[in-house]
């Protein structure tokens, strides 16, 4: 009787780790893009009027700007400290900027910087105190025009640096592994190979021998479901280590039946 094969394996690839983490530092560096914006739109608004916007709906169009730079730098500020508070980032991924934020405090201090300045612009904009309003945009350009941009540069540019050795070292811990699997797997099938040959053997005997050789035959049977079973989860088991490696190779040649 054939036993059922066990389900392929279910695994989170190399690709996918990478994807979570190039998505996390793509949410950081963002935040370069939408402090621009936010200080070029107030910049402009406040050189064709100092007393700032006078219609309801360009200022409402600032706010909104505002209020999107303030989400992303709050939660920037939070990636690179290793937490999320939307927690769609995965756990392990926060860990992994968290490590490289400790290692880079300036960094993380002038996110936080950043954050709360982005908010005061934001609480500034909501009132009517013109003055404060622009003090509050002043200071927020002073800071990053002052290195902040650079900083947020250079952060994601370690991470991505980090990233790229830290792929490059799982590539060839997985082609290792692979190796090893596949020379297990190769024994494996020469196993099976042996195994149906014995099939083979006692089936003859059985068959030479008449009646007398019935339990022979029975034996000779099971031995042969045995190797089809060795030789089908050996195959499948190639398909997986290909699946997880990428690498068609690793599906190897397979012993004819």
């Amino acid at each position: 009787m054939v036993h059922p094969l066990p389900k392929p394996l279910v695994v989170e690839t190399d690709a996918e780790r990478f994807a979570q983490r190039r998505s996390a530092i793509d949410l950081i560096a963002t935040t370069r893009a939408r402090t621009i914006r936010a200080a070029l739109f107030g910049s402009y608004l406040f050189r064709v009027n100092p007393l700032g916007p006078e219609d309801a709906e360009t200022r409402a169009q600032w706010r909104t700007v505002l209020r999107e730079q303030d989400e992303a730098v709050a939660r920037a500020a939070s990636l690179v400290q290793g937490s999320d508070p939307l927690q769609d980032v995965p756990g392990w991924v926060c860990d992994w900027i968290g490590q490289h934020g400790a290692a880079h405090p300036r960094s993380v201090t002038a996110f936080v910087e950043m954050r709360d300045l982005t908010h005061a612009v934001v609480i500034a904009a909501e009132g009517d105190d013109v003055r404060q309003m622009r003090d509050a945009l002043a200071e927020h350009l002073r800071v990053g025009r002052g290195g902040f941009f650079e900083k947020v540069t250079a952060f994601c540019d370690g991470l991505w640096a980090d990233l790229d050795a830290t792929r490059h070292q799982e590539v060839e811990h997985a082609a290792a592994a692979g190796q090893a699997i596949t020379k297990t797997l190769g024994r494996l099938e020469q196993i099976g190979k042996h195994v149906r040959l014995v099939s083979l053997n006692a089936s003859v005997e059985a068959a030479r021998v008449g009646d007398a050789g019935r339990g022979l035959g029975v034996i000779a049977v099971e031995f042969k479901t045995l190797a089809e079973e060795i030789q089908m989860l050996a195959t499948t088991a190639r398909r997986d280590i290909a699946a997880m490696t990428g690498n068609p190779a690793d599906l190897g040649s397979s012993p004819r039946r």
